[in-house]
């Protein structure tokens, strides 16, 4: 099986992954983060064989908000988030779940009976939890995305979790564990790490 993987990964992409900013209006600019958009980062069919060959796929995020000014640019504030999808082979059902922070939040974004409606979900914008600083200086964001496979050692822990009562115990932990245990192997090198920076704005 992991041969099989290997040669499925020297394939070339179909489409070049991406990572998108939307900034809200100026006015709400303190109000509310940007949005963030994944685009053709897991939907090419190397990473569809992957999912239904037990190989479940992390989505890790983080997004940055940057001022610009005098002889360094300073970071103000950041989020980080995982996205995890996994494949049900029994239920014959994608699932696809967010875990915010270190693990505190776990919340399942559903199950989808086909791989084009997971993508869809998957490629939805996201609003990200951090605000633009209410100063007249020059601020954007920086986003950075990295995308790998979990382990077949790591997958009866995640199918613990994934399947199971998500309010049991301490997911955080269990999550913990499996994070620093990534398969060797990235799907796709190009994937490894993307980053996008949004323009530059000023605070009206």
């Amino acid at each position: 099986m992991i041969a099989a993987l290997l040669a499925a990964g020297s394939l070339p992409a179909q489409r070049q992954p991406r990572i998108e900013f939307t900034l809200p209006a100026p006015a709400a600019l303190t109000k509310e983060g940007p949005s963030l958009r994944a685009l053709d980062v897991i939907s090419d069919p190397e990473t569809q064989s992957l999912l239904q060959s037990g190989f479940p796929a992390r989505l890790h995020y983080r997004v940055e908000l940057w001022s610009a000014g005098g002889v360094f640019d300073a970071l103000r504030s950041r989020a980080e988030w995982d996205v995890f999808i996994y494949y049900d082979a029994l239920g014959k059902k994608y699932r696809v779940i967010r875990v915010d922070g270190d693990g505190e939040t776990i919340t399942s974004a559903g199950q989808f009976g086909s791989f084009a409606e997971m993508i869809q979900e998957v490629e939805r914008p996201t609003r990200v939890p951090v605000r633009a600083a209410a100063q007249r200086r020059r601020q954007y964001y920086i986003g950075v995305l990295d995308v790998s496979s979990l382990s077949l050692t790591d997958l009866d822990e995640v199918e613990r979790w994934l399947r199971g009562d998500l309010g049991k115990g301490n997911p955080g932990s269990a999550l913990g564990r499996g994070i620093r245990r990534v398969f060797v192997r990235l799907l796709g090198a190009e994937r490894r790490n993307l980053q996008a920076r949004s323009r530059t704005f000023v605070v009206p």
